[in-house]
This record gives C-alpha cells, structure tokens and sequence, in this order.
C-alpha cells in the first residue's frame, strides 16, 4: 500500500517523533510510505523530504535571528498582526486561511500517488483546502491524527471550558474577544467548507479527545477512531532500578517521585495543584508517622524548576532537558511513581511511557489518564484538579510492600503492551484503514 504522511515539524526531534514511529510503524509492516515534512533539516532518514529548501531555511533563520536582535534592544517591528492572544489557548497560527504550499506542488514533491494520506501536525504547512485538493486529486481516504485540539478549532490547540468549537466558535476567549465573527469563527468557517465535502476520518490519542471530536461541529459526522499513541517497546521497559539509580547518584533507599514537562510554568500542566500535592502529602506522611517521610526524593525534568524550588516540600534531583528516547526512558525507570498534574491536556504521551516502562502513574481525570490509569492495577486517577485526592494516590503508591508494588508494576507493562505498543497501534490503523477503503 502507499502512504503518504504530511507532518509540520522535524520528525526527528521533540512532537515530531510521533510521525516518525507511524513512519517506522508502515515500513515495518512492508508498506511504501512516504513523509513530507516543512522543516528542513539535511539527515533525514530515507523516504522523508521536506518542503523547505536548505536555502529558504537559511533565508527564514536569518528573518528570524534579526527580528530577535531587534527584539533585544527594545525595537518591534510591525507585522501587521496585532492581535494579542491568550498563550494558554496556544493559538501558533493566527490565519488557517492562508496557504503556504499549493497542493500540486506538495503530491509532486511526494513522487508518489498514495492509496492513503494521513495529516499529522498541519501548523504552518497545508490547510483545509489543501487537504480537500489532495483528496479530490487522489481519490484517496484521508486521516487527520488528533495530537491536541488544533484540527477541532478556530485556531487555538487547547480550548479549556470554551464549546466554541462544538459550533461556529467566535467570541473567543483565547483572542480576548466579544465579537461573533471573529478570526476563530473564520478559520472554522473556512475548515468546515472544504472538510464538508473531503472524505475524511479522524483518529485520536485517548478517550478526552475521543469525546471532544464527537461533540466537534467540524467531525461529529464524519467516522471517528480512537487509536492510543504507541510507545517503543524495546527503549520503553522495565529495569533494575538500583542500576539506572547508582547511573543517576540516587540512593536505593528513597522513594522516588518523578515528573516534568517541557514548561514546568504552562498553566494547563497544572504545576500549582503538583505543588499543593506535595504540600497535602508531607502533612499525611506527618501525621501517620511514615517511616519513608525523609526517604521521598524528587527527580525532575524539563525547563522552568527555577520558579519552584522555593516551594518544594521534599528533597529534588534535577535532570534539566533530557532526550526523549533513552533519557527520558531512564526517569521513569528510577522512579517508584510517575506525578502527572496536567489539568488541560490531549495525552501527555508521559503517561503511555511510564506504563511501558512499568512505572505506575498517579494522575488527574484528565486526557489518556482514562484509558491507561485504573485505579489499584496501574496506578491512581484522582479527581480532577483535586489535590487532596492526588496526594491520597501518592500516600497509597509509595506505602505498598514490595510484594504489592511489583504487582501493580507487571499490569502496567501488561496493559502498555496491549494497548500501546507500536504493532497494536499499526494493527489497528490497517484495520480501520481496510474497512475505510472496502465500503
């Protein structure tokens, strides 16, 4: 079968990766499988080609060093864009009218005619209409894979409380407006013209974005399909932790809670009810006269811990940025528990990692909690934006004997294997994939 894949970013780094195991994923199953790209970058693996040239990527770098510099020494430049927006909405892309590449370029570029097109990220790079030309050119079924809310939208990736979404949008709340037919109303609008009249299909990452595509006015009629995101097996697995421990210099005797995110600040990774968890859990430890009280050892990672330090109840180790494969592999590997606070959140793709890695998760009622975390087998699912229930999870995990605790480590494997390995992911795909084109 041929495959085309469009993905916005560098498949090989950070959100990107996604693409890359789908990429990986098809080939492996001996399909032909081609991704466009629009970030240029000169190592792509076989199969990928990007939009940009190694010359436009210089020109666009150097635009965009200028702009900073100009930045630096207090000078805007005026874009014609003042519209301000709401960064928890996470609006990357103000008009999803404009067109950056015409669809005959993009399938002349794939030097492919595909039987199947699936749409990754899509910021930046193709629009509805190109998304309907490809499918009137090629006659070919195409799936968008949900990543957050942004295929769903007016524009923003994140929509909180707001239903916009569910109807026109318009007086959106993450562009401070009170008008009806406002940019976000737009963008739908637009989408909503073309994607009408596409033969398109929708596969999401877990059961919250299963129930928000549903209720979408862009895809409650079109076929919808909840594939988890998979997680490499062989990288993502359980070891000794005293090993991966001495590697780190952390003692065999703590109990170790981890957790991180690329902005420790970002409002919706809920960093603030984290906090107040700890709090809750230094005082239940106190009062209970816990032995393991000044055995909890925190391991952190990602970007922003500067503006938590001051609060943390217990002692931290800090592990900056890590890789997303191996190092970020080896966090969950030590840890006795995975700490995922997110209160506004598709996934995160943590959650599938920690299960793989065997690593029980303690989490809010929130994304792919409600697929992966059971209360007692694989972890704990506390109410969400509770704290005092996140800490119960906590107190519960890291009180279990050693017998307990390895129980709920093997149904974490268990299930990971089930449901998010890459050749579950892959299976399930061809399937929908067979059916989509049979009809």
């Amino acid at each position: 079968m041929n495959i085309l894949i469009f993905l916005s970013p560098n498949p090989l780094k950070t959100s990107g990766i996604v693409g890359l195991d789908l990429f990986n994923g098809f080939r492996n199953n001996g399909h032909n499988v081609k991704m466009l790209v629009n970030n240029y970058y000169p190592d792509y693996p076989e199969g990928i080609d990007s939009m940009e040239t190694k010359y436009s990527r210089m020109s666009k770098s150097m635009k965009e060093r200028f702009v900073r510099r100009l930045n630096k020494l207090g000078i805007k430049l005026n874009s014609g864009n003042s519209i301000i927006t709401d960064h928890n909405y996470h609006f990357h892309e103000l008009d999803e009218q404009k067109t950056f590449y015409r669809t005959k370029k993009l399938l002349k570029k794939a030097i492919l005619m595909p039987d199947v097109i699936f749409i990754l990220f899509a910021k930046n790079f193709i629009n509805a209409k190109n998304i309907y030309e490809l499918n009137q050119i090629t006659h070919s079924p195409i799936f968008w894979l949900m990543y957050d809310m942004a295929p769903l939208t007016g524009g923003c990736h994140y929509a909180w409380d707001c239903e916009g979404y569910q109807n026109n949008c318009g007086n959106c709340p993450g562009l401070f407006s009170s008008n009806a037919f406002d940019i976000s109303f737009a963008n739908l609008s637009f989408k909503k013209k073309y994607l009408d009249r596409t033969n398109i299909q929708v596969l999401t990452g877990s059961e919250w974005q299963d129930r928000q595509a549903k209720k979408s006015s862009l895809f409650r009629n079109k076929p919808i399909h909840k594939v988890l995101l998979s997680v490499d097996s062989n990288i993502f697995k359980p070891v000794d932790k005293s090993l991966v421990r001495l590697k780190m210099g952390i003692s065999n005797n703590k109990k170790v809670i981890f957790f991180g995110a690329l902005g420790l600040a970002d409002k919706r990774k809920g960093f603030s009810y984290l906090l107040d968890s700890l709090r809750i859990l230094k005082e239940k430890l106190s009062c209970n006269n816990s032995h393991i009280e000044n055995d909890i050892l925190l391991l952190i990672a990602g970007n922003g811990l500067e503006g938590i330090t001051d609060v943390l109840t217990f002692n931290y180790h800090y592990l900056g940025m890590v890789d997303n494969t191996y190092g970020i592999a080896s966090a969950y590997q030590a840890a006795d528990v995975f700490l995922c606070p997110s209160i506004e959140d598709s996934g995160p793709t943590m959650i599938n990692q920690s299960i793989m890695c065997g690593t029980p998760v303690v989490s809010f009622e929130m994304g792919v909690s409600l697929d992966l975390v059971i209360n007692g087998e694989t972890g704990y699912m506390a109410h969400l934006r509770d704290s005092s229930d996140m800490a119960q999870g906590l107190f519960d995990i890291l009180n279990l004997d050693a017998k307990t605790y390895k129980k709920l480590s093997d149904n974490c494997r268990e299930v990971a294997l089930k449901k998010c390995s890459p050749e579950v992911q892959i299976d399930e795909i061809e399937k929908i994939i067979k059916n989509s084109i049979t009809r």
